[in-house]
């Protein structure tokens, strides 16, 4: 087994701290890491860094770094997934995946054949628990940088804040042009994102993807099978990275 990674907004250097109690708790209750064994630090600056356990008072574990380590783990290309909200924890699994492939950002969108409605008392509540599978999905898979899981909005209200030279694609069954031959025929933006919107369980409309094309986005289609909402927006953000990215070495 490799060495465990824990997350801390800011790690400190120079000095011995205490890891926070929930980390403390899984160490010793869970991992049971003696003193005197390493584990991996990462914070929210995107910094790796090796640390040593030195000692246990109680429950509470404490440490201290010994050096930093070089990453090179996230993408340079930086791939946003508007992804409109399915049924059931269908999200989540999405979240976890797309974190494992290397996404930037992700939308909770609402379209007009969003089924799931989420009361705005709820929302707050919701977004941490997203927020934790995205940070978690990170530490298991080696990232440094967690994607942002922004506030649940309706689909009109992401293309406004979008920025104006990002590459936008519209994944869209009915589109005559793949993604493939898309991907082929153009080059990566230089510095600009690039947003894939997917729309859930029944697609974007018609409307929603005229107006899309209207903030400058092109359709594609992923091939002739339909594919489930929270396939759809894996397997294009798998090929975006593949093709223009890091995924795939």
């Amino acid at each position: 087994m490799g060495v465990h990674r824990f997350y801390l907004p800011s790690v400190p250097l120079g000095r011995e701290f205490p890891l926070p109690q929930e980390d403390s708790r899984k160490i010793c209750r869970v991992l049971r890491i003696a003193p005197g064994n390493e584990i991996l630090l990462w914070d929210a600056t995107g910094r790796e860094y090796c640390a040593l356990i030195t000692r246990r008072d109680g429950q509470r574990v404490f440490a201290r770094v010994l050096a930093e380590r070089n990453t090179d783990v996230e993408p340079d290309l930086r791939v946003a997934l508007v992804q409109g909200i399915p049924k059931g924890d269908k999200f989540e699994f999405i979240i976890q995946k797309a974190t494992e492939l290397g996404v930037w950002r992700i939308y909770p969108a609402v379209t007009e054949r969003t089924v799931v409605r989420i009361p705005p008392e709820k929302r707050r509540k919701r977004l941490e628990r997203w927020r934790v599978i995205a940070r978690e999905a990170a530490r298991q898979c080696g990232r440094v940088c967690i994607p942002e899981v922004m506030d649940i909005s309706p689909l009109e209200e992401i293309w406004t804040g979008i920025e104006p030279d990002a590459l936008k694609i519209l994944l869209w069954e009915r589109e005559t042009c793949g993604l493939k031959e898309f991907l082929r025929g153009n080059s990566p933006p230089s510095h600009a994102p690039v947003y894939l919107f997917v729309g859930p369980e029944g697609g974007l409309s018609e409307q929603e993807v005229e107006r899309g094309r209207t903030y400058g986005a092109g359709g594609v289609s992923l091939g002739p099978r339909i594919l489930r909402s929270e396939t759809a927006g894996l397997v294009g953000l798998s090929l975006v990275l593949y093709e223009w990215g890091d995924l795939g070495g």
